[in-house]
Parts: structure tokens; C-alpha cells; sequence
């Protein structure tokens, strides 16, 4: 396989797929007290793959224990946390995940695969 085969596109004919909502971050605005609060765009349905990230990983990745990670490869092109810039989020079986990182490989070979931490909706 080469870059621009879209290995996304052909394993996603063998493996099952997710329908997801993406919100899009369209900005930030300043609340009553200040603070800087992402706007995002109505959300749209997006197809994927969402993989738990396992925990035994965790540790060799940097990431925090006291959350969840999946891993959610996509062919949508969606933005991770950055300098000066608002992540996207999506829904997920009615739980709110954030982008974090990408693994972008969306103008070489059409998708990404964004690890994403649960935010909201995290049973209690």
C-alpha cells in the first residue's frame, strides 16, 4: 500500500463503521466573567471507526489515568488541540469526546485518526 490508497476507505469495508455527531469549533467567545468559551457548529453526522485506546498504553502514550481514550479514524478531516486553536468534538453513544492529537493523514491519504478524551456524559 501506498500514501493515497486510503487504507481508512478499503478497511472500512471489512470492519464495521460508527455514525457519530461532529461539532465543528467555530471560535471562542468571552462569557460574563471573562473566560473564553468555544462556540462550535450545529452538529453533522460523520462515519468512522471508534477504538478504545487500551489502558495498558496509557502510560507509554503520556496520557492521563483518570480518563478515557479512544481513537476515532476517520475520513472527515477534523482539528485537535492547538495553539490559539478550539478543538472539535463529537458524540459517541451519547457521551462528548474531544479531539486531543490527530494523526493526520488527510492530504496524503484522506483521513485521520484522532485520539479523543471523554468529556461529558461519562457514566457515574
Amino acid at each position: 500500500m501506498v500514501p493515497g490508497s486510503n487504507l481508512l476507505n478499503i478497511a472500512m469495508q471489512i470492519i464495521t463503521h460508527q455514525t457519530i455527531s461532529y461539532y465543528q469549533a467555530t471560535g471562542r467567545t468571552t462569557n460574563a466573567v471573562g473566560q473564553y468559551v468555544t462556540t462550535f457548529a450545529s452538529p453533522v453526522s460523520i462515519i468512522g471507526s471508534f477504538q478504545p485506546v487500551p489502558r495498558r498504553l496509557y502510560e507509554a502514550y503520556g496520557l492521563d489515568q483518570q480518563k478515557s481514550y479512544f481513537t476515532f479514524y476517520t475520513p472527515t478531516d477534523l482539528i485537535d488541540i492547538q495553539r490559539d486553536v478550539s478543538p472539535d468534538q463529537i458524540v459517541f453513544n451519547s457521551q462528548t469526546y474531544q479531539c486531543e492529537s490527530s494523526n493526520d493523514w488527510f492530504a496524503i491519504d484522506g483521513w485521520n485518526g484522532v485520539l479523543c478524551s471523554l468529556i461529558a456524559g461519562q457514566a457515574d
